[in-house]
């Protein structure tokens, strides 16, 4: 497509802007956000803000990048069918055995690999590693460094944190936060918040 709107002018629209020019996919890269304040200047050298109801309009193609996942899926909920697109920095390893639906993030030096299959607006952040075979929900966040070991399943917007570990086989339910440097040896069953080595569910 000609253009690619990334709405979210945070943090981490500005990563997946890196990491759009970066793949030269598309001919014009744009960016917004719901907050009038952030939708002036540019969010990146060459990356304009534009005010949401100029660039819906001029949109070939849109990413949400919004960290949180429950509002990733409201925003998709608002998308017309057929503009949600994948951004893949060209750093990235992804195989191509791998399933990727529409609207993820992968970042620079991740890795995906085969047989994986990562859902709708999933967020695989820098360095992170998505084994064989393992089955990311959709709106999950995969942070920098987490490592997915192989066959694990997790459920829908599950966040991993920076450098937590998932050993192979786990599986996660929907709605589970897992602290930074969490390791996760056994199934979680339950939505919520889980930190230490071995990973326990916090009160």
């Amino acid at each position: 497509m000609s253009s690619l709107l990334i709405f979210g002018a945070g943090g981490h629209g500005r990563v997946v802007a890196d990491a759009a020019l970066a793949a030269r996919q598309w001919l014009r890269v744009l960016a917004s956000d719901r907050d009038p304040s952030r939708c002036t200047g540019e969010l990146l050298a060459g990356v304009a803000l534009l005010p949401a109801y100029a660039a819906t309009a001029t949109a070939g193609a849109v990413h949400i990048a919004i960290g949180d996942g429950v509002a990733r899926a409201r925003e998709v909920a608002a998308l017309p069918a057929g503009l949600l697109a994948t951004v893949i920095h060209p750093k990235a390893s992804v195989s191509r055995h791998a399933h990727v639906a529409p609207g993820c993030f992968i970042a620079a030096q991740a890795v995906v690999g085969p047989n994986a299959t990562l859902g709708v607006c999933v967020i695989v952040n820098h360095g992170a590693v998505v084994d064989h075979d393992v089955s990311i929900g959709d709106y999950s966040h995969v942070a920098p460094l987490a490592a997915l070991g192989g066959g694990a399943k997790l459920g829908r917007r599950v966040l991993v944190g920076s450098g937590a570990s998932i050993l192979p086989g786990v599986q996660i339910a929907d709605d589970v936060v897992i602290g930074a440097g969490a390791v996760v040896a056994g199934d979680l069953a339950e939505a919520g918040t889980y930190a230490g080595v071995p990973a326990r569910r916090l009160k």
